[in-house]
């Protein structure tokens, strides 16, 4: 399965497995200075990725339909201990930045 975002620009794909899951996290609009709103998808070490992102242990998914979609898949994956790819584009506030959702079964 492929949740696509209504626009997707150049970037790479990056793999979560199932045991590197740490944690997830779904911040609300203006409750951090540091963090937009989101789902961010926590590594238990960092992404391998050739963007320049500080914070490479996390995905996140700004876009409102696609923060819903993701974390449905996301509780999906969780409880089918499925493999999840993400198509990153960039950085937002130094988070690699996600567009795209795949499930590796």
């Amino acid at each position: 399965m492929i949740l696509l975002s209504p626009t997707i620009m150049a970037g790479e794909w990056v793999t979560l497995e199932p045991e590197n899951l740490l944690q997830y996290e779904i911040i609300q609009q203006n409750a951090f200075s540091y963090a937009n709103e989101g789902l961010y998808i926590k590594h238990k070490t960092k992404f391998t990725t050739a963007l320049a992102c500080a914070k490479k242990e996390f995905v996140v998914f700004t876009e409102p339909k696609m923060i819903d979609r993701a974390l449905s898949s996301l509780m999906f994956a969780i409880s089918s201990n499925k493999t999840m790819r993400f198509y990153v584009t960039g950085c937002d506030n130094e988070y690699i930045h996600a567009k795209v959702l795949m499930f590796v079964l």
